[in-house]
């Protein structure tokens, strides 16, 4: 077992791995192997004796939980893992096991406000207080609030002598209000899942002391991301054995607008005297000229860890920097060098295009759809923030937790059931004078002054969420599921006759595929729930062989061999507020140092004379990061400087002088707003392949249609495997059953 545990590691990593007790920093630099590490060091505390279920591992992403779980497997060759998962799942578990003993007006039950949710719920407020939404937005609203209580400020301690401006001063009025009704909700939005945690423990002594004996050893990933709050329950839950580790790069910190405090990193040592402290500083991701520029750009920084990144690979090819007249230019730049590396035999999905801000994307995407490039976009609109996503889904919460008004106003009216905005004012009035939600008013809509036609319709919703609260005590949340898109006539609801509609219809049945994971849960409604809550953009990454855009900030933790790095003027990157803020400056250094290390083999900068930006033409000179980097690792290119001419490949022969060989020609399309079914075909067909791996079903079944068998009467396809069909039937459950020999046949 021990030669499994140290096989593959490098001298620095040995002595992490070894480090068994006691406070530990491990300073990871890019691409330095901080993920093997740390479960190589989970692996060896349990092979020296600590059981599994004493070690909890706290992550920032799904995927890197998922990640984590399979190496520590691989290594031991199974048996128990340890608690893995990101914070915001942890703190989820322990308030569902043990939130009704603080007395804060919330059952286990709860239901996670998402920030769209969130942001709902402020619009609701701002009605109500006669508070102008044209003036005051949601979005900045929710925004300052998370900020509070991402440093642990509640209501009662959010006041600020020194910032006395109107918004600041109507967040003050919404804040305490916006509490009270997440309580009536029975709700927390994602920033009280952490800070409803720290008063658990802080109030109940007891209830910290279990966990601090559930969970003898603690390691945290990413520790330069975490905010005051994360930091709080580190110390709680650590304290007083200290056999904390903590891995990070204090030079990939980017998160500051979310609140992440880099220096909880650099003060480890303040807060752990006796730490010990390694460096990992062997790069095995990014060749040697890629890290030289990441290097010489981080070395600006005056904060922040001295680290150098080395790497046994090669030199590699030289970091590309070239400059186009406009975006248009630099977007078909970018995308004849993708199709040259297609041309060559190389994968789309090995190149990444990133950008600062989301806004960039459009002239890329042009140039990608005219050449045929299949592509995705990370930071999209989501599988589950899709409208018939959110409606289905507001179903179940409902059903979940009867006081989620949210859930309530979204689905009362969808489908259409004819209840208009005044009726919906006097049950929410009516419910309000009563201290109860809007659904468990309808228990009392007899002493509502409303039609009877009125008053039938809404005992009808009520009759069906309670018949449905009652299925979902004992039914699995796939067959739940099935009859709630039954009962509701919600497919029906969405055939609109057109392509739209009948794509809307696919991806209702492909929540099927998704419940499926859910069903041997013991409570599959929250656990399906929580799951659909807590997905992040990057669990979406389709595994399809396409290029990848995103923004810098949602690529850290990714790596690509081919990476394109848009937009680097001054003004954009960085940003014009950083002009005037050497910290902002520094962390927009610090971002450039994220993507440029997010290539493998190849690097390229691009920056335009003048770009098209919300719907105006920006001058920005070149970034004077790109003054910044290795120069002697460096190849110069520029375009013609006719921004009409689409041409590139001008080299760069010393200093600013340029001098151009002659490219190839390569025929370009005609644009079309129609994406060409190269595309189509290139990317994922099946959203929950997209999402989830689950393989793409080319028989004759499709997850989510409906079947009559002959004994067990109708039922809806939860799961197509080849010719073996798993089917939820009404009142008997799932079965399993040979498409090709059982008595079945489709219901149109």
């Amino acid at each position: 077992m021990s030669d499994e545990i140290f096989s593959g590691l490098n001298p620095e990593q040995c002595k992490a791995v070894k480090v068994l007790t006691g406070p530990l920093l491990i300073l990871a630099g890019a691409g330095s192997g901080k993920t093997k590490t740390l479960t190589h060091r989970i692996a060896n505390l349990i092979a020296q004796g600590t059981p599994a279920e004493k070690i909890l591992a706290v992550t920032f992403t799904n995927k890197a939980t998922g990640e984590m779980k399979e190496r520590i497997t691989k290594i031991l060759g199974g048996g128990r893992l340890p608690a893995v998962g990101t914070f915001h799942a942890i703190c989820v578990r322990i308030l569902r096991e043990d939130i009704e003993k603080m007395d804060c007006g919330l059952t286990k039950n709860f239901v996670i406000f998402d920030t769209d949710d969130s942001q709902k719920l402020i619009k609701m407020i701002l009605k109500d207080l006669q508070i102008d939404e044209k003036e005051f937005k949601p979005r900045p609203i929710a925004g300052i609030i998370s900020g509070a209580k991402n440093m642990l400020k509640t209501p009662l301690t959010f006041g600020d002598e020194h910032n006395r401006s109107p918004l600041y001063r109507t967040v003050e009025k919404i804040f305490p209000e916006y509490q009270k009704r997440l309580m009536e909700h029975n709700a927390l939005d994602f920033d009280d899942l952490l800070q409803k945690t720290v008063q658990l423990w802080e109030e109940c002594p007891e209830v910290l002391e279990k966990y601090r004996e559930r969970w003898h050893h603690l390691m945290v990933d990413e520790y330069q991301d975490t905010n005051f709050t994360q930091y709080r329950l580190v110390r709680l839950l650590s304290e007083p054995r200290n056999n904390l580790c903590v891995i990070g790069d204090d030079h990939q910190s980017i998160y500051s607008f979310r609140g992440a405090d880099y220096t909880n990193i650099l003060n480890f040592e303040k807060d752990f005297p006796n730490a010990a402290v390694i460096k990992l500083e062997q790069n095995y991701r990014s060749s040697g000229n890629i890290l030289k520029n990441a290097n010489t750009l981080i070395a600006f920084n005056e904060t922040g860890r001295q680290k150098k990144l080395w790497t046994e690979a090669d030199s590699g090819s030289k970091v590309r920097v070239h400059q186009a007249p406009d975006d248009r230019v630099e977007g078909n730049f970018i995308a004849e060098q993708i199709c040259e590396h297609a041309s060559d035999g190389g994968r789309y999905d090995d190149c990444a295009i990133l950008y600062r801000m989301n806004a960039q994307s459009r002239s890329i995407e042009e140039a990608l759809m005219r050449r045929q490039v299949p592509y995705q976009i990370v930071g999209g609109t989501r599988f589950f923030d899709r409208k018939e996503i959110k409606d289905i889904v507001a179903y179940l919460r409902l059903i979940f937790n009867p006081r989620d008004d949210v859930a309530f106003l979204r689905i009362i009216n969808v489908p259409s059931r004819k209840i208009g905005a005044a009726t919906l004012e006097l049950v929410k009035d009516f419910a309000k004078n009563y201290s109860m939600s809007m659904f468990e008013i309808l228990e009392e809509v007899e002493g509502i002054e409303l039609p009877e036609s009125k008053k039938t319709v809404l005992k009808d919703f009520r009759d069906l969420i309670k018949a449905f609260q009652e299925e979902a005590k004992t039914e699995p949340i796939s067959i739940l599921l099935d009859h709630v898109i039954e009962k509701t006539k919600y497919l029906k609801f969405l055939d609109d006759g057109t392509s739209e509609g009948e794509a809307r219809q696919q991806n209702v049945k492909e929540l099927f595929s998704v419940a499926g994971r859910y069903d041997s849960a013991d409570e599959s409604l929250a656990a399906f729930l929580e799951g659909v809550a807590l997905i992040s953009d990057l669990d979406q990454m389709s595994d399809g062989d396409a290029v990848t855009l995103m923004t810098v900030h949602a690529s850290k933790g990714l790596e690509f061999p081919r990476v394109f790095l848009a937009g680097w003027e001054e003004g954009m990157f960085p940003g014009q507020g950083a002009l005037t803020d050497r910290s902002a400056l520094e962390e927009e250094r610090r971002l450039g140092y994220v993507a440029i290390t997010r290539a493998m083999d190849h690097c390229t900068i691009t920056h335009a004379q003048q770009r098209m930006l919300f719907g105006r033409t920006q001058y920005g000179g070149a970034s004077q990061f790109l003054t910044e980097l290795h120069e002697e690792s460096l190849e110069r290119t520029s375009d013609d400087t006719a921004p009409s001419r689409s041409r590139f490949s001008r080299k760069v022969s010393s200093g600013n002088s340029y001098s151009a060989p002659k490219a190839k020609k390569q025929k370009l399309e005609p644009f079309s707003d129609e994406y060409p079914s190269f595309i189509n075909k290139k990317q994922p067909t099946n959203r929950t392949e997209a999402l989830f791996g689950i393989e793409e079903n080319t028989s004759d079944w499709s997850v989510g249609g409906r079947v009559n068998h002959a004994e067990f009467g109708e039922g809806t396809i939860i799961q197509v495997a080849g010719d073996v069909l798993t089917v939820a039937f009404s009142g008997i459950g799932m079965k399993k059953i040979v498409a090709s020999i059982a008595p079945i046949s489709p219901i149109e």
